[in-house]
């Protein structure tokens, strides 16, 4: 899924070139808010979530609260988010996706993990916070209209 219509004609290009056949890629051109509840609604499985644009990404995220999905089998989120160069980055940034998904984030039971992807400024890194769904989203209200 991308909403860009450049990135995805290009996502449909590559997947020709590699020889993907259509039944194995599913190609999407929308919000990814929309298009993760259009996978809930449909019931369809998903393993990952990569949210990878560091400025905003971690606001996407309450796209899961009131999540109905299998417990049993909760995704792996991976966000990407502009954080500090001290210490206290990684909690910081795990706090923010906490907020976001309205419910805490358990560093065990969660899996969560934080890296630095690249250096991008004397003061700024853009790290990737990962973590399994919480549990704690499913007793989250659900938000029915997002903004633009």
């Amino acid at each position: 899924n991308d909403l860009n219509p450049v990135s995805h004609k290009y996502l449909a290009m590559n997947g020709v070139k590699n020889r993907c056949p259509e039944s194995r890629l599913k190609l999407y051109n929308m919000d990814a808010r929309l298009f993760l509840r259009k996978l809930d609604e449909e019931g369809i499985r998903y393993h990952h979530v990569l949210m990878n644009l560091p400025a905003i990404a971690p606001e996407f995220l309450h796209v899961f609260r009131g999540w109905t999905g299998d417990y049993a089998q909760r995704p792996m989120v991976h966000v990407h988010c502009f954080g500090g160069k001290d210490d206290a980055a990684s909690d910081d940034a795990l706090a923010r996706c906490a907020r976001a998904l309205g419910c805490p984030l358990d560093k065990k039971v969660d899996e969560t993990s934080v890296h630095i992807v690249r250096d991008v400024s004397p003061k700024k890194n853009m790290l990737c916070v990962s973590f399994r769904l919480p549990l704690g989203v499913k007793n989250v209200e659900r938000i029915h209209q997002f903004g633009a």
